[in-house]
């Protein structure tokens, strides 16, 4: 036998050839080290932040009132603002301060500003203009009373009384503003502007021109309040200005016209109705 002639066996791999799922799952450990080592990241920042607004840094020093006050003392605007101060510089809630300032009466408006580092800014707009609310429970007896700032420019010498449930509130205020500016045409204060549990709108009036302190009393019903009150404007200056002083009570709960009970009606129950028409020509 020839040792050239003998082959030789083949030489191979000991271990086998890699599959290609085998090297997708070695490579995803290295794909989640970033996305771990990111989420760590963030948490760290998270709590470093927490830290910061949480203790005792960035504290509110100092509250600043930047605008003159005639009406209100500047003590009680700077504790009202550190009675509502929850929290630091960088966390405090301005609305909560701006609120519990405009609900003091003589402010009508409040702007808090944040100053760096460590002050806040009070800018405030004065009233003397200032309505008493008083909120009726089911007997229509005043439980509460409360104090609302209408705005400056109004300008009346007397406090204006509003009655009514609390859910009315709103409603009245929003009322008394739009009906101001139409009876101040016809030199007509609103002493008091009510409205009880059954929705009935009532009016009391002075006429404003007279140095009597007579007022009368105007009965408008459930609904379309503000449109009433144009008719009586309307109505006012065209047929009642000359009487301003004698009458009682006005009822404008009728779909055109309304009714007149005068001072001097001896029996006090009789009611002269009228009927006005309005041109628009």
């Amino acid at each position: 036998m020839s040792g050239l002639g003998t082959k030789l066996p083949e030489l191979r791999a000991v271990g086998g050839k890699v599959s290609k799922g085998e090297t997708i799952e070695r490579s995803e450990p290295r794909r989640r080290l970033p996305m771990v080592a990111g989420f760590f990241l963030f948490f760290m920042t998270v709590l470093v932040m927490d830290h910061v607004i949480r203790s005792g840094y960035f504290t509110i020093q100092k509250v600043v009132i930047d605008s003159p006050l005639l009406v209100i003392s500047q003590g009680s605007i700077e504790r009202e603002t550190w009675r509502k101060i929850s929290g630091n510089y960088l966390n405090v809630d301005l609305k909560t301060i701006e609120t519990a300032l405009e609900n003091r009466p003589g402010v009508y408006q409040a702007v808090v500003r944040r100053v760096w580092p460590d002050t806040l800014s009070i800018s405030v707009i004065e009233t003397q203009v200032i309505a008493e609310y008083r909120q009726l429970d089911r007997s229509e007896e005043k439980v509460e009373r409360q104090f609302i700032n209408l705005p400056p420019q109004n300008g009346f010498s007397f406090r204006p009384l509003l009655r009514g449930p609390e859910r009315y509130r709103a409603v009245v205020v929003d009322t008394f503003h739009e009906i101001f500016s139409l009876l101040a045409i016809v030199n007509l204060e609103p002493r008091s502007l009510s409205v009880g549990h059954s929705g009935q709108w009532e009016l009391e009036l002075r006429r404003s021109d007279l140095k009597l302190e007579n007022t009368f009393r105007v009965f408008l019903g459930r609904d379309q309040i503000v449109e009433k009150i144009e008719r009586l404007v309307f109505s006012f200056e065209t047929v009642l200005s000359h009487k301003a002083g004698l009458i009682s009570k006005v009822d404008m709960r009728y779909d055109n016209g309304f009714a007149v009970q005068w001072h001097d009606d001896p029996e006090d129950k009789k009611f002269q109705i009228a009927s006005v028409i309005k041109d628009d020509n």
